[in-house]
């Protein structure tokens, strides 16, 4: 489990993605150095809490999932919802370089 830190980034997305990217886990290596830490959920929404490089892994997968190209076999509501999460990734990183 990821220890808590200053640089740890902490969002609040979609179950939906979270769940699925979850499930499929496409790190390398130990999934728990790989993956952020959920941290709550309450109905549709998770928070998650995890260092800048497992959000990038999980704003790379959203990318890749949200894509028009990306998995034929990606059901609508799937798409959607890492195009969601893809937004809030990247809405917090544009905020965070603004305050830099």
């Amino acid at each position: 489990m990821t220890q808590p830190s200053s640089e740890n980034i902490k969002l609040t997305i979609g179950a939906r993605f979270w769940d699925d990217h979850c499930d499929r886990c496409p790190c390398d290596g130990d999934p728990e150095l790989a993956m952020a830490n959920e941290i709550g959920r309450s109905g549709s929404r998770v928070t998650i809490e995890g260092s800048p490089e497992q959000i990038e892994t999980l704003r790379s997968d959203a990318a890749f999932y949200s894509d028009r190209w990306g998995p034929d076999e990606c059901p609508p509501g799937l798409k959607r919802s890492a195009a969601a999460t893809l937004k809030v990734i990247n809405a917090h990183l544009t905020a965070k370089a603004k305050h830099s």
